[in-house]
């Protein structure tokens, strides 16, 4: 009995600075600080080496990915290539993913990293859209419209509508 009163007080004494915290101030600096983090601005450094140095630090991860799987896939009876064993496979694609990150040129870094973003782009936005786009094509599942039907089609097109002006606005402001 003597423990649940002495936790009682415990959290008791632990609550009181919460009654006195203003949460939605609490939400907004950590908002602030998730951004922070996703801009890499507490690093300190201008936006275009930060920027360089992550997208090399990806190409180096991604390329040498790719090059031991490739090496070890490869190769025979556990062996890399069929002559060289694991370890030495990984050297392998150590040595030429660190080559490839270092020597790549930063016009082609932009290059790759504006590809790939612009294609998740396409894809987060353009998701939805195919996807009510099929739900109009597909409404009714036995093929039989109803007035019901109709007028899901209608708030669909509605949302549909709404989500593109949005878009086009948006994309009207970062032009």
């Amino acid at each position: 009995m003597k423990l649940k009163k002495w936790l009682i007080s415990l959290v008791a004494m632990l609550s009181i600075p919460m009654a006195l915290a203003d949460l939605a101030q609490t939400f907004h600096s950590v908002f602030d600080k998730i951004v922070v983090i996703g801009n890499l601005g507490f690093l300190g450094l201008p936006n275009d080496f930060v920027l360089l140095g992550v997208t090399r630090l990806l190409i180096w991860i991604l390329s040498f990915t790719i090059f031991f799987g490739v090496i070890t896939s490869v190769g025979k009876s556990g062996k890399a290539l069929g002559f060289l064993n694991k370890q030495q496979g990984m050297v392998v694609a150590l040595i030429v993913a660190t080559i490839a990150a270092i020597f790549m040129p930063a016009e082609l870094l932009l290059a790759t990293g504006t590809g790939w973003a612009t294609m998740v782009a396409l894809v987060i936005i353009g998701g939805p859209v195919v996807g009510i786009a099929f739900l109009l094509w597909k409404i009714p599942w036995d093929g039989n419209e109803t007035r019901g039907t109709l007028f899901l089609k209608l708030v669909i097109c509605f949302i549909l509508f709404w989500i593109l002006s949005v878009m086009r606005h948006h994309v009207g402001i970062i032009a």
